[in-house]
């Protein structure tokens, strides 16, 4: 009915209306010279009348405009609400300068790096391969302080990446643990290291998983600053550790001297003979302890570091307070407690995309050369063509003017050799990796 006029033939027709109707069929019967005025008086009413009309349609189109925009209003609320409510989220926990222990960082062509270009570059190749096809994930910047992103920065930063979002982490999430003091990390082991740093390793190993529970994640992905995504993922990570049972991941294996002391394991173990592991797993981690996990890429179920037995065995860790006075790093203790308490079938090496992270040297005579790490090719992401002329000749052409730096190119991976020897089948990490993998032994 919304723009035409009533037809007032309902008993529901306005009286002013009907009125008007009654008049018009008694002036049709006869029009007479003393019924002219009537005739005047039923022109001027009808004339009334369709301005009432007109301003009911008028209305009624606003109305409906109305209650469309209302409708769009509401899907992407829907959609926002959406996104607000995932249980999947990226972290970065950024140094917008320089680094905390490694000071001002240059890459081979004696270039100062700030952690925010390192970071610029990180997200726009997340957003690229990863993202965008996938946007329902939050991305979360993590940061002190100290350190924190002026708005200019955060407006930047946030510039067409809807999910993402900026935490400051103080209190409990950024101090040093009960009985420790500041002026006595001169005498903890590797001083050189920050307390900001060690806030750092214990943030990723001890406090993150309750952070992030209690603002309802299940399901992290941890990202550096100087952590790059070189290819398509055409998948959803997070509903594919769902899917298939995973509770950890991760893309790059290393050699790393686990100082997560063999003592406080065994102690640990002894203690819990009802803890839910098994000899192999133990056998297998005391073969060989220091095959680790590179965790500056990682994804993982929360609820896994949240519950007996590895949320018992990372209290004992953190009470100990190694973190601080022995710089027992977060790779050490994920490695450690994924290694004793899951099964391979629910570990997920992934080797279906590039992914680059490389540390540089900082000291004068290996300065910006490659130290740790590297870029690992993923599998089906390159033709050799554009692995060794593309990606090969892009890493090479960074060192290419620095004498002191020998970045060693392989069919699989460019860079340092902690990760480029464990990555070999054939070395003292293939007897595990092929448990992940799914090796018999006939294989």
């Amino acid at each position: 009915m919304h723009g035409h006029a009533p037809t007032c033939m309902r008993r529901s027709c306005p009286i002013g209306t009907a009125r008007t109707i009654v008049l018009r069929t008694a002036a049709m019967r006869s029009i007479t010279s003393s019924s002219l005025r009537l005739l005047m008086l039923l022109i001027a009413c009808i004339s009334v009348l369709q301005i009432v009309v007109f301003h009911h349609s008028i209305k009624a189109r606003s109305s409906d405009a109305s209650l469309n925009k209302n409708k769009i209003s509401k899907v992407i609320q829907n959609k926002v609400q959406g996104h607000k409510n995932t249980t999947d989220v990226i972290v970065y926990l950024a140094q917008f300068k320089h680094h905390s222990t490694y000071g001002v960082q240059y890459d081979a062509h004696q270039n100062v790096i700030t952690g925010l270009s390192k970071l610029n570059k990180s997200l726009d190749l997340l957003y690229t391969n990863y993202v965008q096809h996938f946007p329902t994930c939050h991305v979360l910047i993590f940061h002190d302080l100290i350190d924190a992103p002026t708005a200019e920065t955060k407006l930047m930063l946030s510039k067409n990446r809807p999910q993402l979002q900026f935490r400051q982490l103080d209190g409990k999430w950024w101090e040093l643990p009960y009985g420790l003091k500041s002026q006595d990390r001169y005498k903890w082991k590797r001083s050189s290291f920050s307390i900001g740093y060690r806030h750092m390793m214990r943030w990723f190993a001890i406090l993150i998983w309750e952070y992030l529970a209690s603002h309802g994640y299940t399901h992290v992905m941890r990202m550096d600053d100087d952590s790059y995504l070189h290819s398509q993922i055409k998948y959803n990570l997070f509903d594919y550790m769902r899917n298939n049972q995973k509770r950890y991941g991760f893309r790059m294996p290393v050699v790393e001297d686990s100082n997560v002391p063999y003592e406080m394991v065994n102690s640990f173990l002894n203690q819990h003979p009802h803890i839910i592991t098994s000899p192999d797993l133990i056998a297998s981690y005391k073969q060989n302890r220091e095959i680790a996990f590179y965790n500056n890429w990682f994804i993982a179920d929360i609820l896994f570091f949240l519950s007996p037995p590895a949320s018992l065995l990372l209290d004992v860790i953190d009470k100990s307070n190694i973190i601080y006075t022995n710089r027992t790093g977060d790779l050490a203790i994920h490695s450690t407690v994924v290694r004793l308490f899951l099964h391979p079938e629910q570990i997920e090496y992934f080797r279906d995309f590039t992914y680059e992270h490389m540390t540089l040297c900082a000291r004068e005579e290996c300065r910006g050369c490659p130290q740790n790490g590297g870029d690992s090719r993923g599998i089906g992401a390159h033709s050799d063509e554009e692995w060794f002329h593309v990606v090969g000749k892009h890493i090479a052409e960074r060192f290419i003017d620095n004498p002191k730096c020998i970045v060693p190119m392989g069919e699989d991976f460019i860079g340092a050799d902690d990760v480029k020897e464990c990555s070999r089948l054939g070395s003292q990490c293939g007897y595990y990796l092929k448990m992940l993998l799914g090796f018999d032994g006939h294989n």
